[in-house]
């Protein structure tokens, strides 16, 4: 895979999931029409959380709201809209992460790039890498974490060079 894959490209988030979660709060939200009929105040906190969930996924099917940008001068990863553009030469290593069952991908920068210091001891903490990606993008957490790093490896070698 590493190998063959073109740069620039940019990936997207499986829409599955997105769906699941769609359909789900799209029940939660039904639930909680059906309790106020019934007399349930708190089915108006449901309805509305919920509701504000439906807004959220269906945003999330936006080509521009979620993505993965690889580019030879380094990645950006979109969530919601807000893009966040990383260097290659400002990560030190990547590598498959688990937080909370969820599968992804973390990184940790180099000591000349560090921004945040409060929240990269957050997130070593959590997750034992300074930062994550906020979805694995169709791909298993592990060889998207093995195409980082070789891109890394490639770009920030190239760039050495010069």
């Amino acid at each position: 895979m590493t190998s063959t894959i073109q740069i620039p490209v940019t990936l997207r988030p499986g829409r599955a999931r997105t769906a699941a979660l769609f359909l789900v709060s799209l029940l939660f939200v039904l639930g909680g029409i059906w309790m106020v009929r019934d007399g349930e105040s708190a089915g108006y906190f449901c309805a509305g959380f919920f509701a504000l969930c439906l807004l959220i996924f269906v945003l999330q099917f936006h080509p521009k709201a979620a993505y993965l940008h690889l580019a030879p001068d380094g990645f950006t990863f979109c969530s919601l809209f807000r893009a966040h553009t990383v260097p290659w030469t400002h990560v030190c290593e990547f590598g498959p992460l688990s937080l909370g069952g969820n599968p992804g991908v973390g990184w940790n920068y180099t000591p000349p790039h560090r921004p945040s210091r409060r929240a990269r001891l957050i997130a070593k903490f959590c997750c034992g890498y300074e930062a994550a990606l906020p979805d694995t993008y169709g791909m298993k957490a592990h060889d998207l974490a093995i195409l980082l790093e070789y891109l890394r490896r490639k770009y920030t070698e190239t760039s050495n060079a010069s």
